[in-house]
């Protein structure tokens, strides 16, 4: 299947742009996320800490069938400078069986990591699917919480100035926190699949997220050094996990 990405960097458009393509974001995200509000699609877009906005739409014969917006951040973390990169990925239902949002938020990471190699850039998700987290955290053995290794404290300070923005964060277990999000659009079939898969990183997100049909995700960090970065990349290329 030939899918193609296009690149836009949305906090560079002219403001008549920006708005025409805001108006685009939405109208796919509201396909993805149904119970998602205009509003708080326009906050995150427009977060005034952004120092970016990189948005990937993937095209499938002219035909949107995935959009990943990616914010980079510029936050002051004990007096000094870190990025954080985050990310809202969206795909139509027949095509959600490739890793190609992680993919997308690899290549913006490092391309920014070249910009600014002496600045910290880490990035920082919700996943609100087992098999999602299982894809992330089994190409890295730096991607937390996991089962297998406790969190650094730099990884928790992080996360914990983050969460300072989110509402109805719960703690449920040593450095694993949770809140509601928008739960994408799924039929009951893709819900059983989700729970089809019985790896350690599934088990370890069915314990502490077992409520994830109800939108509950798990808030999860990464430093995007760039061995990092490399090692995801290699073991996404070969389909190599890590335990």
């Amino acid at each position: 299947m030939n899918i193609t990405e296009r690149f836009i960097d949305f906090a560079k458009l002219p403001a008549e742009k920006k708005h025409v393509f805001f108006q685009q974001l939405w109208d796919f995200d509201q396909q993805i996320f149904p119970n998602g509000t205009i509003e708080a699609l326009y906050q995150y877009v427009h977060n005034r800490d952004a120092a970016a906005v990189h948005v990937v739409q993937y095209f499938y014969e002219d035909k949107l069938i995935g959009q990943n917006i990616i914010p980079i951040l510029k936050l002051q973390l004990e007096q000094q400078p870190i990025f954080v990169v985050t990310s809202r990925a969206g795909f139509l239902p027949e095509y959600r069986r490739r890793n190609r949002s992680l993919r997308s938020a690899i290549r913006v990471s490092l391309k920014h990591r070249m910009h600014y190699p002496n600045a910290p850039l880490w990035f920082v998700t919700t996943l609100m699917q087992p098999k999602i987290y299982s894809l992330f955290a089994s190409r890295t053995k730096n991607f937390y919480p996991r089962r297998d290794r406790g969190m650094a404290k730099d990884h928790l300070n992080v996360l914990k100035m983050v969460l300072e923005n989110k509402s109805g964060v719960e703690k449920r277990g040593t450095d694993v926190f949770t809140h509601l999000c928008d739960m994408p659009k799924v039929t009951s079939e893709q819900l059983i699949r989700l729970r089809n898969r019985h790896d350690l990183h599934h088990q370890f997100f069915m314990q502490h997220v077992p409520d994830y049909f109800s939108g509950m995700g798990l808030v999860c960090v990464c430093q995007l050094n760039l061995k990092t970065i490399v090692e995801t990349t290699f073991n996404l290329a070969i389909g190599r996990n890590v335990n």
